[in-house]
């Protein structure tokens, strides 16, 4: 499944979402991936705007609906600012809800924060094992934009931790 039905996929689930609330969800975060030293996965998010308390892995053909749900992390007090944490055992407030098992190779996942309200939610980053494998630690996948400067085809970007922070929220 190509990007663009990805990414209506994930709009319209957030629109269902937000007809049954009475209004949508504002994209008011960014979430991306990274690495520690040892090559074990850690999600990266920065909240520009409002609060995060949940983080969903998914996979990226069958779009975000709870049934499809790989892999969840909640925090007891909503991230505001920015997060890391580790995708196997959760930490720095985050605990996990839901372990995530192995990535398998060729499958695309997609990590996104959201509200239980659902008053707020992150982009989402799209991701393969064998992508994650080719982060350095201290780097940071994120959908920066289709057709931006220092994306890929799918508009991704892999960027240093700092330069994560200092764009991300412009971008959106």
């Amino acid at each position: 499944m190509g990007r663009n039905r990805r990414v209506v996929l994930a709009v319209l689930g957030a629109a269902g979402l937000g007809l049954l609330s009475g209004c949508g969800a504002a994209t008011t975060g960014v979430m991306g991936i990274s690495v520690t030293e040892d090559g074990k996965p850690l999600a990266v998010m920065l909240v520009c705007d409002g609060r995060v308390e949940s983080v969903t892995l998914h996979d990226a053909d069958r779009g975000p609906s709870r049934k499809n749900r790989l892999a969840a992390w909640s925090r007891g007090r909503p991230a505001t600012r920015f997060s890391v944490w580790s995708l196997e055992s959760g930490g720095r407030g985050w605990s996990v809800e839901k372990t995530m098992a192995p990535l398998e190779p060729g499958r695309t996942y997609t990590l996104y924060g959201w509200t239980g309200d659902p008053a707020s939610t992150t982009s989402g980053v799209d991701f393969t094992a064998a992508q994650l494998a080719g982060l350095r630690p201290g780097q940071v996948r994120w959908f920066k934009g289709e057709e931006m400067p220092g994306t890929d085809r799918d508009g991704f970007a892999t960027v240093g931790v700092a330069e994560f922070r200092a764009d991300a929220c412009g971008e959106l």
